[in-house]
């Protein structure tokens, strides 16, 4: 047990982590990391309709370490060096104390990456749709269609996407 909290309590209040809070133009966002697991749940379910239980279990709880540890923004893990590296050691100890760490494949870990970066797109097209085509965001974009295409879920990924008018694919709105 960590601080003295039971290992449910910290899951349960691990949800009440702010997203973005590093992120000059999203950091007023309503988002915290109990929806943004559950929308990675849903993707995992969607893209990955044969996953294992492993995956969509760390879809539920990837993120519920940073309630302890904190979380990295991106320009910090661009320049952060061996802080990054042990960041992530201490992430996944903390994971493991809390009896949350997943033993997942080298393909399920890319899984997991890949719907945790299409969530984050998708939260900037929908809630801050003047991101979507700056601050690195169209890379973002463009590193998941190649990486969906390799993991065998591209059509199914490229069709989540907005286009360049940041209109979605089908219909023009959602």
């Amino acid at each position: 047990m960590m601080s003295g909290l039971s290992r449910p309590l910290h899951l349960w209040a691990s949800g009440f982590a702010r997203r973005w809070h590093m992120n000059a133009a999203l950091s007023g966002a309503d988002d915290f990391n109990c929806a943004h697991q559950g929308r990675c749940a849903m993707l995992v379910i969607v893209l990955f309709p044969n996953h294992s239980l492993a995956l969509l279990r760390a879809a539920v709880t990837h993120d519920a370490a940073e309630f302890v540890v904190g979380d990295l923004s991106q320009p910090f893990k661009a320049v952060g060096g061996g802080l990054v590296a042990d960041h992530a050691s201490l992430e996944g100890d903390v994971l493991t104390r809390m009896g949350l760490a997943c033993d997942l494949s080298e393909f399920e870990q890319r899984c997991l990456k890949l719907i945790d970066r299409i969530d984050a797109v998708l939260f900037v097209q929908l809630r801050a749709p003047q991101e979507a085509r700056r601050n690195g965001w169209p890379e973002v974009q463009d590193w998941c269609l190649g990486e969906a295409a390799q993991l065998g879920c591209g059509e199914a990924v490229a069709g989540l996407f907005w286009d360049s008018e940041c209109r979605a694919y089908e219909g023009g709105a959602l």
